[in-house]
């Protein structure tokens, strides 16, 4: 590990791709920022300029390419200057803001969601691309983490939606026993797969708490 920092302190100051690129800055979430709703995904916007991704002069990426930015549930970094690993809850490649040139956000998942925390709490989102010139000795280039605070997430809202379900069912079945007809006995199948479906939800599509 000593050998690693040293290594790192002989390039002064942040990682660069190159001393005449712009380097990658957070922009939105600002540090510190409360965010109600997060239930389809934390929307961050980050600069992505072109950049020299290596030494040569030709190789330039651009809108977007080489970008990316990863959310932890806690801000320590290693000597890469990034977000360490263990505490990492998502990471994406980066794509370009509509009509918002040379600024970009996280590419969607397959839902269309933003940057995904689980569970309400505190949360750290950073910004990097890859950089192999010796300016860049860990391969990339780090934006500061970002640390904003989540109240409602898709853990927390499929919570709340299963115990209006199990309600409404404990309900409905006390409706059906005081009088049977097809429809409240409908309106317990229809709830009861309600609850099944929110469930499973929670336990197996994101890993939730109960």
């Amino acid at each position: 590990m000593a050998l690693v920092l040293m290594v790192a302190a002989a390039w002064p100051g942040a990682a660069r791709a190159r001393q005449d690129d712009p380097p990658v800055e957070a922009r939105a979430p600002v540090d510190g920022a409360v965010v109600k709703d997060v239930v389809g995904g934390l929307r961050v916007q980050f600069t992505c300029p072109a950049y020299h991704p290596t030494q040569f002069d030709q190789d330039v990426h651009g809108d977007g390419d080489g970008y990316y930015v990863v959310l932890a549930t806690a801000g320590a970094v290693g000597v890469d200057g990034l977000l360490l690993g263990p505490a990492r809850v998502d990471t994406r490649a980066a794509v370009v803001v509509d009509g918002v040139a040379g600024m970009c956000t996280a590419a969607p998942d397959a839902a269309e969601r933003g940057l995904l925390p689980r569970e309400p709490g505190t949360y750290w989102w950073q910004p990097y691309r890859d950089c192999a010139t010796y300016l860049c000795p860990f391969g990339e280039e780090v934006g500061d983490p970002v640390r904003v605070v989540v109240r409602e997430t898709v853990c927390s809202a499929n919570r709340t939606a299963l115990r209006a379900a199990t309600r409404d069912l404990a309900a409905a079945r006390k409706s059906y026993r005081s009088h049977r007809t097809s429809a409240r006995r409908d309106r317990i199948t229809r709830l009861a797969a309600r609850v099944t479906q929110l469930k499973a939800r929670l336990r197996v599509v994101y890993h939730c708490k109960m």
